[in-house]
């Protein structure tokens, strides 16, 4: 739905004489270069020209003494290619004698060394191109051969240019899906093997002759378009018309990478009859453009006076096209000169040399239609030809045509053409070029999906610029040759039901209603034009190189300024951001887009008038509404910004919405997300809703809740159900000022009823209604909001009379948060003293605002029948006050309290229990057991033995400090106790095996020592534990050496053995670990990406069609960074998941990888601690051996040496671990890999572990 606007127009007028031929850009500085040429009998004469600015100086010229040796037409320059190479700062000139030249640019300025030709092809140079990474150059020299040359001209490769074979990529026939596999119906099998006459393809007398060649965009591959003669055996077939005639052909040559970029044969177009020499390869490398006439003998089978841009597949296959809308003279008489498309593979320019003059058409394609959206003529009427064109290399936005002696620079800009009109006679309408159609399609009325409209307005010619009121419902457009049209198009609106047309119901009745023949003086070229309010028409047109304007109306100029014409006499001048491509003016507001995608406002009557940035974000689109400016950007987001907001901070100082010192709500706006990709079309007011186009071209209405509520808020009833706390939450303090106010003008009684029932905590003007409803609003919104309106509104109400505003009153009550039913009921009391008559119906109000009455009809009664305290009891318990519940169950009188203990102890009330029975020191008792109960089920065992003995219960208090693991209190209160000794002796057994187990020996030793003698389990006990030093001094203390030998030295024998086993088991770990360190050091040395994980683009160059369907995950997905594609697109997974799983991954180290390396590396250092750890029980351990024995004195020296020969040995591991860390978290970094994702910076922080010395026993030992 879009289309494409002229925006600026610059023409660089070159001297008369040489004509240029070839023209390169550099686009970091600018600079035009233009060879210019002059053929001569003896050779052909260039200069050099270079322009900048519209300055234009000649820096070289030189001759050479050879013209082409080969046949060409006169059109056809001898300057074949003008190239520039950045890096070198240098011009390459390419003859069709064959000479090239070089000219190196030193200086800033473009001044320059002489011209130096560094080599020449004797036999000529037919066709030139330089891949678009300028590291090789394709020729096709006069004796038709393919040369591939590096930058630096050196001959890679050369071989004929035609080949009888069809290229590597050849089709295989598998002997189904042909004719003669297929159905014949009544003529049989035989129908298959009869010979079919097919037209010989003859070339057009107007082909050239000349081969052309095309690069891909990522130069991996390019075509040739040649002239290919028949052969001998193909000429016998022909007749004698088509003797010595030829047909074009397209090769497609694959650079092989693996070869040095030598190029090789992929495939062969087929044959397509009428094929002509125009060639353009797709710069994002899906199609081949080409040329195909129709309609002549050896053409193509169609009607005279049909041309077709064909397109081509990389394998050679037709795919589509589209037809060029030429006349037939111009056919007859005209040719292809060139065809080019853009650096966004978005526009393809056809040049058509017509028999008048010449024209480059621009066309663009959506939802597979080709629109013809500009066609360029010379500024010049009197030299109308063209000898070229260029597309700028980076700007896809910006062309280059050479005149005849000019070189014209246009720029242009995607425009939508819609109409803004105003609510309620918004037709939403959008108008769409192409070619000599006009095409509309009002989306209030009917959404038409493109490339179908609901109607179109039939146009002399291609119009140059077209656009839609914003005042009334009428279209104008503007044409190359100045003559503007202007339509009424009497749009028919939906009816009051809102239904819309469909079936092809007339939507519209276009009628012409002003047609000017010629607009302003002659020698002008016309850019934009624009309708104004009582059919008032401004046109833009631009002189060479200046720009003006003519009739009124808003003109742009490349010095960045903008004049605002006020009438016809006032202006405004005002800065902008450099160059806008889109501009729109909403009240005294002036919307511009600049070409970095950048959206700013200006503020016409601010004094300072300086834009200011409204999105952070590149913005791809944007249009206005009367509240909103509505934008996308690429984040895929749609943004809803109000006019009033942005109105206020535009009077404000900074560069940036975002950095003025304003509320951070009014930054924040409204959004919602669209799909990816998608522009704005049009917004309809009317029907609240916005249009978006897809990247594909299909359309999408939404129904924004912004412009939903914007609509519903000028007609909103009671009947709407909005919710009312809108009212305080727009502006607090301003709503509590006049409260008095509102309750003057909300004279219904049961209106006041339901503000207050539906009042709430949230904030609804930011939860509900957005933030554009609070754009001026500072205030925050109490805590206690509903509280804080219901107690001042009741004040209010109170003052003016208790009668009239009774039930009012009540609901301001019972509907605070927690309701006040108390203070409810009291007002009853009142309203009984003082209004009786109206008091039944109060209590009837009251309870229908609580809950169903029909459930307390029960529970009166039961109430009824109990005494004063168990009524208080069960009203206080059914509204949950506890506390209150147990002080009248208290005063029930003794015997309820059995009741009273229940409930206490249902209830947790034990804080309240000990206050109400603190002098009650029986039943206090009971307290005291129910609340050890409760610590005990809560594991607080220490604290529910003190409950339990103060409540007399020594058996739970001994059973609660067991459970704690409080020896020494258990065993006071069981000696205190008298336990038995059967008990007793189970007790100890239960304990010293908890303590045993948790490594506390010597407690245990001291247990069977204290509280049952057992002297040979409390030495047991601490051999266990390795405590010999214990075991030594309890045998002594009580003469038992025997126990020395039977005890003692096994435990040693015991522990030694155990300290053993365990170096043994860490020596087999670093065995295992310094192994696989050196195999990964292998694997990092053979294959560098796959051990620090660097992923590669796979070459899916042979697939021809790439599907977008949901796939199932492939062996590969778990290398992939992109979402998985298992799930759709509206599927999310949490990050938390997927982030502690990376976590455990990362932590093992994934096998093969610079993470298991690092893990590995990581886990031979831990291993040092535990070392350290045990080689300290060692040292203990070795000083009970060496004095229990001689042959305990060999076990410390095996376990000393053992120990002393380990850590060695994990000394030179670590030595050898370390050795190539730095240079592998190094290459990590390098590498672009995702190894040691999330832990990199952990890694770059580890020291290197080091092995203390540790000698033993020493020379105790040595012997």
């Amino acid at each position: 739905m879009r289309s494409i606007s002229p925006l600026r127009l610059a023409v660089a007028e070159l001297p008369p004489a040489p004509p240029p031929a070839s023209i390169a850009l550099d686009p970091e500085t600018a600079a035009l270069y233009v060879a210019a040429e002059s053929p001569s009998p003896h050779g052909v004469h260039v200069d050099i020209l270079q322009v900048i600015g519209g300055n234009v100086q000649p820096i070289a010229s030189f001759s050479s003494p050879v013209r082409a040796p080969f046949s060409k037409p006169e059109y056809a320059p001898e300057t074949l290619s003008l190239h520039y190479l950045p890096d070198e700062r240098s011009l390459v000139i390419l003859l069709a004698g064959g000479d090239i030249a070089t000219l190196a640019l030193h200086g800033p300025d473009g001044s320059a060394a002489p011209v130096e030709v560094v080599g020449s092809v004797d036999s000529g140079i037919k066709a030139a191109a330089w891949s678009p990474d300028d590291e090789q150059i394709i020729l096709v020299t006069g004796e038709d051969n393919l040369v591939c040359m590096t930058r630096n001209f050196d001959v890679v490769h050369e071989e004929p240019l035609r080949s009888q074979g069809f290229g590597q990529d050849k089709f295989i026939n598998v002997g189904w899906g042909s004719k003669s596999t297929q159905f014949h119906g009544s003529l049989g099998k035989s129908a298959a093997r009869q010979p079919t006459d097919t037209a010989p393809s003859v070339s057009h007398p107007t082909d050239h002759g000349l081969p052309v060649i095309s690069f891909r965009g990522d130069a991996s591959f390019f075509a040739v378009s040649s002239l290919d003669p028949y052969h001998a055996e193909e000429s016998e077939s022909k007749s004698e018309s088509e003797s010595g005639k030829a047909r074009r052909q397209v090769r497609i040559y694959a650079r092989d990478a693996s070869a040095g970029f030598q190029p090789k044969l992929s495939a062969t177009s087929e044959s397509l009859p009428g094929l002509e020499p125009a060639l353009a390869w797709r710069p994002s490398g899906n199609l081949i453009s080409t040329i195909v006439r129709y309609g002549y003998h050896g053409g193509g089978e169609g009607r005279q006076g049909r041309w077709d841009v064909a397109m081509l597949e990389r394998n050679g296959l037709r795919h589509g096209g589209f037809e060029l809308r030429e006349d037939k003279a111009d056919w007859e008489d005209g040719r292809i000169r060139g065809l080019g498309w853009n650096a966004d593979s978005e526009i393809l320019a056809v040049w058509i040399e017509r028999k008048d003059r010449d024209v480059v058409q621009l066309w663009s394609m959506k939802n597979y239609h080709y629109y013809l959206k500009q066609e360029l003529y010379s500024h010049d009427t009197q030299k109308p030809r063209f000898r070229g064109f260029k597309w700028h290399p980076e700007d896809p936005l910006s062309l280059y045509i050479i005149c005849q002696d000019a070189i014209q620079h246009r720029t242009f800009t995607w425009d939508t053409f819609a109409a803004r009109l105003p609510m309620p006679h918004d037709t939403a309408s959008v108008a769409v070029i192409d070619g000599t159609r006009l095409l509309l399609t009002p989306f209030r009325t009917q959404n038409t999906p493109p490339p179908m409209s609901s109607y179109h307005l039939t146009l002399p010619s291609t119009p140059v610029h077209a656009c839609l009121s914003n005042w009334d419902d009428t279209a104008a457009a503007v044409f190359a040759n100045g003559h503007v049209i202007v339509w009424k198009l009497n749009t028919r609106l939906p009816g009051p039901k809102g239904s819309k047309l469909r079936g092809g119901g007339q939507v519209a009745e276009p009628v012409m209603d002003f047609e000017r023949r010629k607009v302003g003086d002659g020698g002008r070229v016309f850019r934009n034009l624009a309708l104004g309010p009582g059919g008032k028409v401004a046109v833009l047109s631009l002189a060479v190189g200046r720009a003006g304007a003519a009739g009124g109306g808003g003109t742009t100029e490349q010095s960045g300024w903008v004049n605002v014409f006020v009438g016809s006499k006032e202006s405004i001048d005002m800065t902008l951001p450099s160059q806008p491509t889109s501009i729109l003016l909403s009240g005294h507001l002036l919307f511009t887009l600049s070409p970095t995608s950048k959206l700013h406002v200006t503020s016409l009557t601010s004094s300072a008038q300086h834009p200011i940035s409204v999105s952070q974000q590149p913005v791809t689109s944007f249009t206005l509404t009367s509240s909103f400016l509505i934008f996308t950007t690429t984040s895929h987001f749609a943004h809803f910004a109000p006019l009033t907001t942005l109105e206020k901070l535009a009077n404000t100082n900074g560069d940036d919405l975002m950095a003025v010192g304003t509320n951070t709500h009014e930054m924040k706006w409204e959004e919602r997300r669209v799909e990816r990709g998608a522009k704005i079309v049009v917004a309809s007011e009317s029907e609240m809703s916005l249009v978006l186009q897809a990247t594909r071209g299909n359309l999408e209405t939404v129904y924004p809740r912004p412009m939903v509520l914007q609509v519903v808020k000028r007609d909103v009833l009671a009947k709407h159900r909005l919710d009312l706390n809108i009212l305080y939450d727009l502006d607090p303090e301003k709503f509590m000022a006049n409260l008095e106010n509102f309750v003057e003008q909300v004279h219904e009684v049961d209106y006041l009823n339901l503000f207050v029932s539906s009042l709430n905590s949230e904030d609804s003007a930011k939860a509900v209604y957005g933030e554009q409803a609070r754009e001026n609003i500072t205030s925050t919104i109490p805590a206690d909001k509903v509280n804080t309106i219901c107690d001042a509104l009741r004040a209010l109400l109170e003052a003016r009379g208790l009668e009239k505003y009774v039930e009012t009153i009540l609901t301001t009550h019972v509907c605070k948060i927690p309701p006040d039913y108390e203070s409810g009921l009291r007002v009853l009391l009142q309203l009984q003293a003082d209004h009786p008559e109206i008091v039944e119906d109060a209590i009837k109000y009251i309870i229908f605002l609580s809950d169903d009455p029909k459930e307390y009809l029960p529970f009166l009664r039961e109430l009824r029948a109990l005494d004063k305290w168990d009524q208080r009891f069960k009203i206080d318990d059914h509204l949950e006050r506890r506390e209150s519940a147990l002080a009248n169950l208290t005063q029930a009188g003794p015997e309820r309290f059995e009741d009273a203990a229940s409930y206490l102890a249902k209830y947790e009330l034990y804080d309240t229990a000990f206050k109400l029975y603190k002098d009650d020191q029986e039943k206090l008792i009971v307290i005291h057991d129910l609340y050890g109960d409760y610590l005990y089920d809560r594991r607080d065992y220490t604290d529910s033995a003190l409950s339990y003995l103060m409540a007399n219960k020594p058996q739970k208090a001994l059973k609660a400090y067991e459970r704690a693991h409080a020896w020494r209190e258990l065993f006071a209160l069981a000696k205190k106790e008298g336990l038995s000794k059967e008990s007793l002796d189970e007790m100890i057994e239960r304990v010293t095996d908890y303590l045993g187990s948790r490594g506390r020996h010597l407690e245990a030793s001291q247990i069977f020592i204290e509280y049952s003698s057992d002297v040979d389990s409390a030495v047991d006990t601490c051999c266990r534990g390795a405590e010999f030093s214990e075991a030594y001094r309890l045998t002594s203390i009580h003469d038992r050496s025997d126990l020395v030998e039977a005890m003692i030295h096994p435990g040693l024998e015991e522990a030694h053995e155990a300290l053993i086993e365990v170096f043994e088991e860490m020596d087999g770990q670093l065995d295992k670990e310094t192994k696989r360190l050196k195999e990964l050091n292998e694997i990092r040395e053979k294959d560098h990406d796959a051990f620090y994980i660097v992923e590669r683009e796979i070459d899916i160059e042979g697939v021809d069609v790439a599907t977008n369907a949901t796939t199932v995950a492939s062996a590969f997905t778990r290398y992939t960074v992109a979402p998985s594609t298992m799930f759709s697109q509206t599927t999310r997974m949490t990050g938390q998941t997927a982030k502690s799983k990376r976590g455990k991954k990362r932590a093992t180290g994934r096998r093969g990888t610079v993470d298991e390396w690092e893990y590995l590396v990581m886990s031979i250092g831990r291993l040092l601690a535990r070392v350290d750890e045990k080689s300290a029980e060692a040292l203990t351990l070795l000083r009970h051996l060496i004095l229990a024995s001689s042959d305990h004195v060999a076990l410390a020296q095996s376990l000393q040496s053992t120990i002393i020969a380990f850590r060695t040995k994990l000394s030179s591991a670590l030595d050898e671990a370390w050795q190539d860390r730095d240079a592998v978290l190094k290459e990590v970094v390098e590498s672009g890999g995702s190894g040691l994702e999330g832990g990199l910076e952990k890694s770059l922080g580890e020291v290197k572990p080091h092995v203390g010395e540790w000698k033993g026993m020493g020379l105790l030992l040595s012997n």
